[in-house]
């Protein structure tokens, strides 16, 4: 289920597991195992019938909601065929209340809803049942969908069992307080006067492609910068305001324009705190990333691999990036100087934690925007030392730039990859 394993079942069949978007209710997936001389494909479900579906779901699934792809777990080695795990198949279906027995909103057991799993749900992570807007499901961005993954094996004694796991995806489940974030001692800024560039930390307030099985909810708004005062004060704060030749262009969280905040509203995950957090957090991303940069040079938008609204990239430039006429879309972490033209944008997550002072720079001109969330941070000085804490940012946007920065749930959610998929719970059947 993973898109980074070789064995990734959409490389076999194309969206088994919908990349965008959930997998809908009454859709069902199988993976077949056969053994020498058992049928091949969704024929085997005639010699191993799948009869706890219509327990769960109350009746047999629809033959067209159906797909099925044949394990790889059958290999041949030095002219012997060797047949894997026990398991004859393994069905995949969206969780619901009725289909795992348990009800989790106290409205009675139904399957009129996919299950999803929501990691910042408060008191305590929680699996939730989302609003629905007609058939579509429209859960908090912090959710992942649950999945029911169920299994039945023939022993060798011909006996069988029948094994389920609830299970959700996990992923480095980032948030951030604001449109833009710069975290550091002293903050040097410069704002666009441009007459088009605006940032705004309501969410959805920008122009982006939207995200499938995502709504954003302007409820949710927060403030178009977010500023940290690590010394104490409103240094930092004062600065940024200074800085803006159209504070009126900044709005979100219901403040007076501009719309910037401080420590004092803001609040930055643990992930995001300090440089040794932020050094950790580049690393793991490291080890996921579509594509990770040599460390010469100053990157270009050639060398950044295809993204997509259907397939966000998650990508860490270890030095600088220029981007010019380059529209992304995924996970961005640049470690040096990140400077872009107008007809540049991002949708999803952008990360600036750099060497010596991160400096941003816009060019003037063009009409794409930042859709997601932009966070900005020093982490090491001028010989790549790892600071004790964080150190000055810069930020400067020169020229006119048609760049807004609008803060978006949808896009922060798609452009996290999934790290694993984390089990709920597990059950016996029989």
């Amino acid at each position: 289920m993973l898109a980074g394993n070789s064995d990734y079942f959409n490389n076999t069949v194309a969206n088994f597991i919908p990349t965008a978007g959930p997998l809908a209710l009454g859709q069902v997936r199988y993976i077949v195992n056969p053994a020498l001389g058992e049928p091949a494909g969704a024929a085997l479900l005639g010699t191993y019938p799948d009869t706890e579906y219509a327990t769960e779901f109350g009746a047999a699934p629809i033959a067209g909601n159906v797909q099925t792809l044949t394990s790889v777990s059958t290999v041949v080695s030095g002219g012997t065929t060797y047949y894997g795990p026990l398991f004859k198949w393994v069905r995949i279906t969206p969780a619901t209340e009725q289909s795992i027995q348990t009800d989790v909103n106290g409205g009675g057991l139904t399957n009129n809803a996919p299950l999803y799993y929501d990691g910042a749900h408060l008191p305590n992570p929680s699996l939730i049942v989302p609003p629905m807007i007609g058939p579509n499901p429209n859960p908090p961005a912090t959710a992942k969908q649950a999945f029911e993954i169920t299994a039945l094996a023939v022993l060798p004694n011909g006996s069988q069992k029948t094994v389920q796991y609830v299970v959700a995806a996990q992923t480095f489940n980032l948030n951030f307080p604001s449109a833009l974030t710069l975290s550091g001692k002293n903050m040097a800024f410069s704002g666009p006067n441009s007459n088009v560039y605006y940032a705004d930390g309501t969410d959805g307030s920008g122009n982006p492609p939207a995200v499938p099985g995502c709504t954003p909810n302007p409820l949710n708004s927060k403030p178009a910068i977010g500023v940290t005062e690590p010394q104490g004060g409103t240094g930092n704060l004062t600065s940024v305001i200074a800085g803006l030749p159209r504070p009126d262009h900044y709005t979100g969280a219901g403040l007076p324009t501009p719309s910037v905040s401080d420590i004092n509203t803001i609040n930055l995950s643990p992930q995001l705190q300090t440089p040794a957090s932020l050094n950790q957090l580049v690393k793991d991303i490291s080890q996921v990333a579509t594509v990770v940069t040599p460390t010469t040079g100053t990157a270009q938008g050639s060398d950044l691999p295809a993204s997509s609204v259907n397939s966000p990239a998650t990508i860490v430039v270890n030095g600088n990036l220029n981007l010019s006429s380059y529209v992304g879309y995924g996970l961005l972490v640049v470690t040096g100087n990140f400077s872009y033209n107008g007809n540049s944008g991002w949708k999803g997550i952008v990360l600036v934690v750099g060497d010596g002072t991160t400096t941003f720079t816009g060019l003037g001109g063009g009409n794409q925007e930042f859709d997601g969330a932009i966070f900005v941070a020093s982490i090491k000085d001028t010989a790549g030392n790892l600071l004790s804490q964080l150190g000055n940012v810069g930020f400067n946007i020169s020229g006119g730039g048609g760049n807004g920065v609008y803060y978006n749930s949808c896009w922060i959610n798609r452009s996290q990859p999934i790290l694993k998929y984390q089990v709920l719970s597990f059950r016996e059947l029989f």
